[in-house]
């Protein structure tokens, strides 16, 4: 019977345990799916803006990383390219390697400066300082029987400038069997009567009178007579019966740029021409070591051969070849 101001009761709902698990279930599926959608959800505004903060800060860091991995790779991809490629040539202490374009071309140059000495040749040096280039030849040629090297300076002024200078010329007489000669003037070769007519190649590297003349112009023309005087006598110290050749190295630039090489050899000798001119590739000769005329002192000379950074040629005279009609002349 129904209670009193009431219309009636509300039938009371059974749920079954399995029932009730199955929602239980499905709500914290619900749960975890919005959490995933919507992380910050049923958080406090504090919780959300340390949520942000963080995830910024995670975002910063990865973008810096990316970026210095980056650069890393790039540095290490980047090639070895110094502002002064000379001192990879040199062979200085800490310079930076070279690039493949600069080893080829190096090597290239090596072997052109190489390839102009040949073993089983008689080869004359003049003006040498402390004898290096020479012995470095003697080491290329694995043989220095035909290899005569002379200096301008008599036996003490050659010991006084150049304290290396007799162990070389030692390494050059008894390692490999050369021959050194002191107080031998270069433009009066051909006054020595065995040099006359026996030679393949006369080489003087980087002739220099060492005067120090302050007058810029007298300087050239004492410089353009020394090579006068040396081409004229050396070309009768060349084998007429070889194919023979006389080679002068000089650096780049001025002065020597004046001194105007091919035409000085025009006029002091004219059966010879110019056949060429290559870089002179100090890389070639590891044990090589330039010397001013004056002697080795850091007031006059550099270590380890930095005069030459810049660059040197090597001029290479040799007979000039006949034109038709010229077997009639005279």
């Amino acid at each position: 019977m129904a209670h009193k101001g009431l219309k009636g009761r509300r039938k009371s709902t059974k749920t079954s345990l399995k029932q009730t698990l199955k929602n239980d279930e499905r709500k914290k599926k619900a749960k975890k799916k919005s959490a995933e959608e919507n992380p910050t959800a049923g958080l406090r505004k504090w919780q959300k803006k340390a949520l942000r903060a963080e995830a910024k800060a995670k975002q910063e860091n990865a973008t810096a990383a990316a970026a210095a991995k980056a650069k890393g790779k790039r540095k290490l991809e980047r090639p070895s390219i110094t502002s002064t490629p000379k001192e990879a040539e040199l062979g200085v202490p800490g310079a930076p390697k070279l690039t493949k374009k600069e080893a080829r071309q190096r090597a290239i140059q090596e072997k052109q400066h190489k390839a102009l000495y040949a073993s089983g040749e008689r080869i004359l040096l003049v003006g040498e300082g402390n004898f290096s280039f020479s012995c470095q030849l003697c080491e290329h040629l694995q043989d220095g029987r035909g290899v005569f090297a002379t200096a301008f300076d008599g036996e003490a002024s050659l010991n006084r400038k150049y304290t290396d200078a007799a162990a070389i010329r030692k390494d050059i007489e008894e390692k490999f069997g050369g021959t050194t000669l002191v107080g031998v003037d270069a433009t009066r070769i051909h006054k020595v009567k065995e040099f006359r007519n026996a030679f393949s190649q006369i080489v003087w590297n980087f002739p220099h009178m060492g005067a120090g003349e302050k007058d810029v112009v007298k300087s050239i023309e004492d410089h353009r007579k020394l090579l006068f005087d040396f081409f004229k006598s050396a070309v009768k110290c060349l084998d007429p019966e070889k194919s023979t050749s006389i080679h002068v190295a000089l650096k780049h630039g001025e002065p020597y740029k004046s001194w105007r090489i091919v035409q000085v050899v025009k006029e002091a000798a004219p059966d010879l021409e110019l056949q060429t001119v290559i870089p002179f590739a100090l890389h070639a000769w590891p044990g090589y070591s330039h010397r001013r005329t004056r002697g080795f002192s850091e007031k006059f000379s550099k270590k380890d051969s930095e005069e030459l950074a810049k660059g040197a040629k090597i001029y290479v005279f040799g007979q000039r070849k006949l034109e038709p009609g010229d077997e009639d002349d005279g």
